[in-house]
């Protein structure tokens, strides 16, 4: 019997899937909630892949630094203060992109607000309202809103970040957590409805991640249980299989893997960034 030899075509050859690694410059990308951490590190991790970036948060003057740094690294970079509960804030922050630098490529939500800490038979409504209008209605609209965009770009990538104490259940959470369980069901729904249209929805999941935030965390902890704060770090890091914090580079290169060609055939999945804090 005669060998039959396939001949690879270039969507098949690892070669050149391998080379397409490149096609993300000159691609547009929006960070929404760019702050000093999380945001941040997303921000120039793709502009290091070859994105040009829009920058949305409430802070100006913040954006406009972290702009400069995007610039440095060689990109293009749009500053857009917008409050993400304003929806006529978020029409202007999506449509900086396609206005402004021709297209709209990647779409990263970073922006959530933390609440109040609280049982839920103490939570207040209000509360409650104001987490869900930034941590699900804020990210849907940024989200519905970029969709006509991402599909006239033929296709694209949303990442959502969710937090890790959605699955864990911490107690004094409720009113966060709901809100990030929220955030990603609908996220993956959102991935089924339009991923005939070549867009990709996926969730990064950080769990503590290093910065100022769990700096404030373990000062809070220490102060309230009359111990160290190397006390409570040691604790909380006898969970962790790799015994170390994240940092804000690690979430952002879990989410510059979501936005490229590498991860061209996966949608609808949630990808946990904790060094091993929680494992399912």
């Amino acid at each position: 019997m005669r060998a039959v030899t396939a001949t690879a075509s270039p969507q098949h050859d690892p070669t050149a899937l391998v080379s397409q690694r490149g096609a993300a410059v000159g691609g547009v990308a929006l960070v929404s909630g760019v702050g000093d951490g999380i945001g941040r590190a997303c921000a120039l991790t793709l502009a290091r892949d070859g994105y040009d970036v829009v920058l949305g948060a409430r802070d100006g003057a913040r954006l406009e630094r972290i702009a400069d740094e995007v610039r440095q690294l060689g990109r293009r970079a749009v500053v857009v203060p917008a409050d993400i509960t304003d929806v006529d804030a978020v029409a202007r922050l999506v449509a900086a992109g396609p206005e402004q630098l021709g297209r709209l490529d990647v779409v990263v939500n970073v922006a959530a607000r933390s609440g109040t800490s609280r049982p839920v038979e103490q939570l207040d409504a209000e509360d409650v309202r104001r987490s869900f209008e930034v941590n699900v209605l804020g990210t849907l609209e940024v989200s519905r809103l970029a969709v006509p965009h991402l599909r006239a770009a033929g296709g694209g990538s949303i990442v959502q970040i969710s937090a890790l104490s959605a699955h864990t259940r911490l107690p004094g959470l409720a009113d966060y957590t709901s809100t990030k369980s929220a955030m990603v069901t609908a996220s993956l729904t959102l991935a089924r409805e339009v991923g005939r249209d070549g867009i990709r929805v996926n969730v990064v999941v950080p769990g503590y991640t290093a910065g100022d935030g769990l700096d404030r965390y373990l000062d809070g902890v220490a102060a309230r249980r009359g111990v160290t704060r190397a006390e409570v770090e040691r604790e909380i890091l006898r969970t962790s299989a790799l015994r170390r914090f994240p940092e804000p580079i690690d979430i952002a290169e879990a989410v510059g893997w979501f936005a490229s060609v590498r991860s061209r055939a996966v949608t609808g999945q949630v990808l946990h960034v904790n060094a091993g804090e929680w494992i399912p």
